[in-house]
């Protein structure tokens, strides 16, 4: 008598790809899409939260 886990649309199991997550309560591909587009919009605000030149957008040294 095995577990067996029912999905719903959306939550595709990540089975071999989770072996590389830093973030272990991720189990599904629609908790790491939205845990992705949190970093996205985060990425966004600190963004525009910077003045950047093109010396800086051009540049490999890390502000």
């Amino acid at each position: 008598m095995g577990l067996t886990t029912e999905y719903i649309e959306g939550q595709t199991p990540l089975d071999e790809d989770k072996k590389g997550l830093r973030i272990p309560s991720i189990t599904t591909q629609k908790e790491l899409d939205e845990f992705e587009q949190l970093n996205i919009e985060k990425a966004t605000q600190w963004t525009l939260g910077k003045k950047l030149n093109a010396e800086h957008l051009f540049s490999q040294k890390n502000y």
